[in-house]
């Protein structure tokens, strides 16, 4: 501890005993600051020309390079955003008319069965009326059979 203590007393007669001493170790962390700032810049540098070059392959144009127009590179992006566009605009179309075609069978489907319901229902209930209209020596007429054709889904002949 003794001799840390020597060294700090040392080091700080040293800062403290002249100018030029203090000023050179104010350049001396100055152009410090300054190489570790412009390390940091050359990496993000190389970092985003890194990146730059994977965008431009995936688009499918060929990245010139740091410092030079990029307009083929550029283009070819607004081309492929332009694309996605139209063609999600276009299954989106595609799909709301699905849909839409979609929702009018099913309409049209509840209707016939709601009218398929109600045919049975009511033949149903013919059939009962016939039933109960039976002779009491079991012989049935025209119109027995004919509710019994339109129970089974059957037309009678000439309808």
């Amino acid at each position: 501890m003794t001799k840390l203590i020597a060294i700090a007393k040392t080091a700080w007669g040293l800062l403290t005993g002249s100018r030029e001493t203090v000023l050179l170790i104010a350049i001396a962390g100055a152009a410090a600051a300054l190489y570790a700032w412009g390390a940091t810049a050359r990496k993000d540098r190389d970092q985003l020309q890194a990146w730059a070059e994977k965008v431009c392959l995936s688009a499918g144009a060929q990245f010139p390079g740091a410092g030079k127009k990029v307009d083929a590179c550029a283009q070819r992006i607004v081309d492929l955003v332009a694309y996605e566009r139209q063609s999600q605009a276009a299954t989106n179309t595609i799909l709301a008319r699905a849909v839409q075609r979609q929702a009018t069978k099913s309409a049209a489907d509840t209707a016939l069965a709601k009218t398929q319901a109600a045919r049975r229902t009511d033949a149903a209930a013919q059939m009962e009326k016939a039933d109960a209209q039976i002779a009491p020596d079991n012989r049935v007429g025209p119109d027995w059979f004919d509710s019994v054709n339109r129970v089974a889904g059957l037309r009678a002949p000439g309808s």
